[in-house]
């Protein structure tokens, strides 16, 4: 059990409803947001308007990173925040008092650069600042009874059932939803600081009824896809090598894997690219080249890496192309388009061994 620093109690269970709904969907969620804004807006007293705002902030943290609320009640948002724009993230430090069910040692957790703003905005916000006895360290120091009430409070202005603005449904929808976007579950897991995969597939359990809208979303999403869909490797710069005029940039993901990138020596500089700083590498479909059978071919591909595939998604009235998405060993997937031909000559079929290999040249950086 973990108490909060004004003494409130977190049991730090990821508990939800066992019965209909178990998650809010993007539509929900952004009311629920919106019901929130509103709410701060109509304030008519000052002090009221103070504390809304703070209420808001938290509801963002906890849709944002998937913590625990006892977690968020206890940031120092002097001391626990990064908001520089480059790589804003929140730190989640570990203690004598971590929940059940968490993974030990503290963790970084990236920030959308939308609540990261509105994060700095609050801390330049000299009244919201004065209003609190221990300054920055006190932002979300609030007692966990009056946060969840008022979050209650808002679903049923949003006409959201009651019982799906708990803190834990939060954390669960930001799981569901990173697992349906194809994010490894171990990635997902240390996302939400769990003590195992298997615990978060469990926290990422649908109804029969979600199960169902999800296989037919994921039905029209695969006739909709495009050879320009992009692989994803998300993790934080290992190494720097600078040139005149290009430098190699190398990531390593949350799984392990190495991933060289070829960028202007001009972006290093601008971005401030070093080693340390979180960032995620894209690959178009079309760049992602595949070798048949177990063996590492000879390449001058800077990224080579063996996978099993998964599935080959073909069409009759497509007979140029067909889209190859093999899994590596942490559970990344990557999509490689491929000639028709090609697929058949080489033999791919699901479960057979292949590498997947990429060039330097062809991976994006993006940050923040």
């Amino acid at each position: 059990m973990v108490r909060t620093p004004n003494g409130a109690r977190d049991t730090g269970a990821d508990t939800t409803p066992d019965q209909g709904q178990r998650g809010l969907d993007p539509a929900q969620l952004s009311a629920l947001e919106q019901a929130f804004r509103a709410w701060v807006a109509a304030s008519r007293r000052h002090a009221d308007r103070l504390s809304r705002q703070r209420l808001l902030l938290i509801f963002l943290l906890l849709r944002s990173t998937g913590a625990r609320l006892g977690e968020v009640l206890g940031l120092d948002a002097g001391r626990d925040l990064d908001l520089e724009p480059a790589r804003p993230l929140a730190r989640f430090r570990s203690g004598p008092h971590s929940a059940p069910h968490s993974a030990g040692g503290d963790r970084e957790v990236p920030l959308p650069s939308d609540v990261a703003r509105e994060l700095r905005a609050a801390l330049a916000d000299e009244e919201l600042m004065g209003s609190l006895a221990s300054g920055p360290a006190g932002l979300f120091d609030m007692d966990q009874g009056h946060v969840r009430r008022k979050f209650y409070e808002r679903a049923l202005e949003a006409g959201i059932p009651r019982e799906l603005a708990s803190p834990s449904v939060l954390r669960r929808s930001l799981a569901r939803s990173l697992v349906r976007q194809d994010v490894p579950l171990p990635v997902v897991q240390r996302l939400l600081g769990q003590s195992s995969a298997s615990l978060t597939a469990a926290f990422c359990d649908y109804s029969e009824d979600e199960a169902g809208r999800i296989v037919e979303d994921y039905l029209k999403r695969e006739e909709r896809r495009k050879s320009s869909a992009r692989n994803r490797f998300a993790g934080q710069i290992t190494g720097v090598t600078a040139g005149p005029v290009v430098s190699s940039v190398e990531l390593t993901s949350l799984g392990g894997f190495k991933v060289v990138s070829v960028v202007t020596t001009d972006s290093v500089e601008r971005l401030g690219i070093r080693p340390g700083v979180l960032a995620t590498a894209d690959i178009k479909a079309p760049w992602v080249q595949l070798s048949a059978g177990a063996e590492e071919p000879l390449s001058t591909a800077a990224n080579r890496y063996p996978a099993v595939v998964r599935r080959i998604l073909a069409h009759a009235d497509e007979p140029v192309a067909a889209e190859v998405v093999a899994e590596l060993s942490d559970g990344t997937r990557l999509a490689a388009v491929v000639t028709a031909e090609s697929a058949k000559r080489l033999g791919l079929k699901a479960g057979a061994p292949v590498w997947v290999s990429f060039g330097a040249f062809s991976v994006i950086l993006n940050f923040g």
